[in-house]
């Protein structure tokens, strides 16, 4: 065998194994570019789900609140039922805080303030006048167990946005109301919105991520595929 031949034969022979190293890296490049695709499509998914997250949590945080909320307003007329509650402001405001609400009001049978956190609401009466925000709760008065719940709105007592629940009172006729401001909840409603938020930036930095180094292998490639005029 001549010099010649065994140097044609091991030419061929690596560019035979280059030619299978590009093919394999090749078919590698457009694994990853299918995983890059699929990430940027998750990416726009979890958005997506982010905004739609963004309405639903909002439904689901007041169906929460109203059933924790109507529990405490029963809770405070049973006490008040059974003389274990004091109506002194300062003693309101230590519950209020044990039991995680705003304020608290607590009225007689003529929808009149006799019991608050709030001092400078004793003797605030609900008015009876159907447009206002605190009507639907004048209702209570003349039931055994009625219960009230309201999304956020305007509070006729000083304009302030709240969210409130009452009952009736059981000890004699009356209402007892309990309230949450509002930028308490839409605090815990953007802190989980924002759940979904940060999901959706974290994946796209992910695929970021992918995408920069995908792009240097296949200019490697190709310019290994131009170098070796394969």
């Amino acid at each position: 065998m001549s010099t010649t031949t065994l140097v044609s034969d091991t030419f061929i022979d690596q560019n035979t194994l280059l030619r299978n190293l590009l093919q394999n890296q090749k078919e590698a490049i457009s694994d990853l570019k299918g995983v890059s695709t699929e990430i940027n499509l998750i990416a726009i998914n979890a958005a997506i789900e982010s905004a739609h997250a963004a309405a639903g949590i909002c439904q689901m945080m007041d169906s929460v609140l109203n059933n924790m909320l109507v529990g405490n307003s029963r809770m405070i007329a049973k006490l008040l039922d059974v003389g274990g509650l004091s109506l002194d402001p300062q003693d309101l405001d230590l519950f209020a805080n044990w039991i995680s609400v705003d304020e608290i009001y607590i009225t007689d049978k003529n929808a009149v303030t006799v019991g608050s956190n709030k001092a400078d609401a004793l003797g605030w009466q609900f008015p009876d006048d159907p447009n206002t925000q605190a009507f639907a709760f004048r209702c209570l008065i003349n039931e055994n167990e009625g219960v009230v719940t309201q999304p956020i709105r305007v509070r006729d007592l000083d304009s302030a946005m709240f969210k409130f629940v009452g009952v009736s009172r059981l000890d004699q006729s009356g209402i007892v109301q309990v309230g949450l401001k509002a930028d308490s909840i839409t605090r815990y409603q953007s802190e989980i919105g924002n759940v979904f938020g940060l999901l959706a930036t974290e994946i796209r930095n992910l695929s970021n991520k992918v995408g920069g180094p995908l792009k240097q292998i296949m200019d490697s490639t190709t310019n290994i595929e131009r170098l070796s005029k394969i």
